[in-house]
């Protein structure tokens, strides 16, 4: 196509969804990991946000066994 106009449209195919979860990650390496509690630190997210995506993600999941914890600014996975 024609670039005089500052840019270019080039035909192609949109490829296919590739997802990934930080906070998926952050519960299969708590569950690989063997500890019955842990503290989630460094994240760089706000405790609420990390609460709120931690829950969606054992909620669709099914993870029956892992719960989240918020103790003031602190967060934490617990297996029950």
């Amino acid at each position: 196509m024609a670039k005089s106009k500052g840019y270019e449209l080039i035909p192609r195919r949109v490829p296919m969804r590739q997802r990934s979860s930080f906070y998926k990650q952050i519960l299969t390496d708590f569950l690989a990991s063997g500890e019955t509690s842990v503290e989630i630190a460094g994240t760089g997210r706000k405790p609420a946000t990390l609460v709120q995506g931690l829950r969606k993600v054992i909620e669709s999941e099914g993870l029956e066994n892992v719960k989240v914890v918020q103790r003031t600014q602190d967060v934490y996975l617990i297996k029950t």
